[in-house]
């Protein structure tokens, strides 16, 4: 699976995701409705996992937070016992 950026950077130089038609060809050529309901199927899959993928990097972000306010309180507490 490609990463985001890559998608990015994909649909800046394309127009479009990989493997997908563009606009201009699907008016020129026409589309295979059951091909593109699979493409289609592929991305949807694509997308779920990017979103757990971020899930997780969002829960691991929101523990390392967490830990870092914590830290940050016992470090003012220390700072007001050194005054």
């Amino acid at each position: 699976m490609p990463t985001l950026a890559e998608v990015e950077n994909h649909i800046k130089e394309k127009g479009h995701l990989e493997n997908i038609p563009s606009e201009e060809e699907v008016l020129k050529n026409g589309i295979n409705l059951g091909e593109m309901n699979a493409k289609l199927l592929q991305k949807i899959e694509e997308l779920t996992l990017y979103t757990i993928q971020q899930s997780k990097e969002i829960q691991d972000l929101k523990e390392e937070n967490k830990s870092l306010k914590l830290l940050s309180e016992r470090l003012a507490i220390l700072e007001q016992k050194l005054k």
